[in-house]
């Protein structure tokens, strides 16, 4: 036997016991998503570490864009601040819904566009309401509150929290949109600012009857899907068509998966 013909029956014989083998076909990238483990109706839903079903708006366009880009996903839940932080040391790849604040670069990679937040890729829009009880004349005109003697409830982590105490409002935060209504019903707060969707779903769905939604939003913020450092750097590509496919299909894949969100909550025109 021939040198040649000796190394390549060595070879295979190798081969056959699987001690050396050729390379595969590249495996797809699994991206580690993390959301808050709380429901934020109709965005993500449930609560709990893994994802309900259905699993809420944002996770259905999620889903639909890594079957065209060809990406698989691990969703991850965590509590929110739990989840900016896993972010920065790389435990996770991206993370939603965050609206943008400065300080917030540190953990995440947002879409920019001449050195702001560049609305036209985030996942969701949001709007913060005031809540309070029927008979309290505590309000909100759009620019200012009146009639506030005590405290604003509001959940941890939510960006209104900060935006609120930039006013000089007094602030209790809770882990909840439950607990916040419940210290609402127990009079331990005058008000409760929360996601005006979250709320009114919550409400309709506990059949609470004595609390006035004030129709003016205290604060409307784009909502993004941000991703690691360490992704963003080194995968620029993915990262920019997801944000991509996001902007371009996100209105009509909203409209396409949001029927079955209304029935699940039976929402009434006009509760949102």
């Amino acid at each position: 036997m021939n040198r040649v013909n000796y190394f390549f029956v060595l070879f295979a014989g190798l081969v056959i016991n699987g001690i050396c083998s050729f390379p595969s076909m590249a495996e797809k990238v699994t991206l580690r998503i993390g959301y808050n483990v709380n429901s934020s109706y109709p965005h993500f839903l449930g609560s709990g570490l893994e994802p309900a079903s259905p699993p809420g708006v944002s996770l259905d366009i999620l889903n639909q864009i890594s079957s065209k880009l060809d990406f698989n996903i691990k969703y991850i839940r965590r509590p929110g601040r739990r989840i900016l932080h896993e972010l920065k040391e790389n435990d996770l790849d991206a993370a939603f819904i965050f609206s943008y604040k400065p300080e917030r670069e540190e953990f995440g990679v947002f879409p920019m566009k001449n050195n702001k937040p560049d609305g036209d890729k985030r996942l969701a829009v949001l709007s913060y309401f005031l809540y309070t009880v029927e008979g309290r004349n505590l309000a909100w005109d759009g620019y200012k509150f009146t009639n506030l003697q005590g405290v604003i409830g509001a959940n941890s982590g939510y960006s209104i929290v900060k935006d609120l105490k930039n006013r000089g409002i007094k602030v209790e935060e809770a882990r909840s949109t439950r607990n916040n209504f419940t210290k609402l019903k127990n009079g331990r707060i005058d008000g409760v600012a929360d996601q005006g969707i979250v709320a009114d779903a919550f409400i309709y769905k506990n059949k609470i009857n004595n609390i006035v939604k004030i129709n003016k939003p205290i604060a409307t913020k784009d909502y993004f899907l941000i991703f690691s450092h360490v992704f963003s750097d080194q995968n620029p590509t993915l990262r920019d068509k997801i944000w991509d496919e996001i902007s371009e299909h996100r209105d009509e894949l909203s409209i396409k998966f949001m029927p079955r969100y209304l029935e699940e909550y039976q929402l009434q025109p006009g509760t949102n």
